[in-house]
């Protein structure tokens, strides 16, 4: 959660497919119950037993696991690495060829892909959170940093791209530009772990803190506007930003040596 005093907006806070203190209630993917089924149905299967049916997507020679499109933990990682052997066929369900210009086969397909899982594309993301379950979120951080390009259509982009347009404020002078392509950046948890425990600390309080330092200004830039200057001008030690808020005048100064400032004094209220 954000904290009061840097508020953010709650997508993002979700936008790591399950953060490290969430695991997954609902694990739609395949454990190692699952391969133990799939390996006595196989050899059910080599006995005639048992009837193949539709095979995996991806290795095209096993039957797949009840209503999924691989035929196990393998072939699911080489899918969501390097996608279906045959990409004629519609990216959701993989059942039935695309229609022309599309990725999917239809409305119904169509309309399912916009929510898929950002890895697999094969099965419903889990609510706000961007994979569909356990499975894909240990592959995807098998191989973190890892970037992931989100389809147009997903809602995801639209999210995203939302979020960028209401918050384009450059004016008129620096039109807002055409997105091209939006990627998901994942990473792994001992990465995200120091992120998450800031985030849990409150920051706000009835008191504060300031530090009344000693500092050597030598010679002064005075600025009025904003990207004056971008930088300590040369034959400056420092700047100094003269700005009015209404009738209240706020100085703000910038030095560009850690040696020229030192704190005296620490005020608590």
């Amino acid at each position: 959660m954000a904290s009061k005093r840097y508020p953010y907006p709650t997508e993002l806070d979700s936008d790591d497919e399950g953060s490290i203190e969430y695991d997954w209630e609902d694990d739609s993917q395949l454990n190692d119950d699952d391969l133990a089924y799939i390996i006595g149905r196989l050899q059910l299967e080599k006995a005639g037993a048992v009837s193949v049916g539709r095979l995996c997507v991806v290795c095209k020679t096993r039957a797949v696991c009840e209503d999924y499109v691989t035929c196990g933990l393998t072939c699911i990682e080489k899918l969501c690495k390097d996608g279906p052997t045959d990409t004629t066929m519609c990216n959701y369900c993989h059942k039935r060829p695309k229609t022309d210009g599309k990725d999917q086969c239809g409305q119904a397909c169509a309309d399912k892909a916009k929510i898929a899982c950002l890895l697999c594309k094969v099965r419903p993301k889990n609510g706000r959170y961007q994979l569909c379950g356990k499975t894909c979120k240990r592959i995807a951080t098998k191989s973190t940093p890892l970037i992931i390009e989100i389809p147009k259509d997903h809602t995801t982009y639209e999210m995203v791209e939302n979020k960028f347009k209401n918050s384009w404020t450059a004016g008129a002078s620096n039109p807002l530009p055409t997105i091209s392509k939006i990627f998901k950046i994942i990473e792994n948890d001992d990465f995200l772990k120091p992120y998450d425990q800031y985030r849990a600390y409150s920051y706000c309080g009835p008191t504060g803190a300031l530090l009344l330092t000693k500092v050597v200004l030598g010679n002064i830039r005075t600025v009025n506007g904003w990207n004056e200057v971008m930088s300590c001008p040369p034959g400056n030690d420092s700047v100094v930003f003269d700005r009015k808020v209404g009738t209240v005048s706020l100085n703000e100064t910038i030095v560009y040596s850690n040696d020229a400032i030192r704190p005296v004094f620490l005020i608590m209220f």
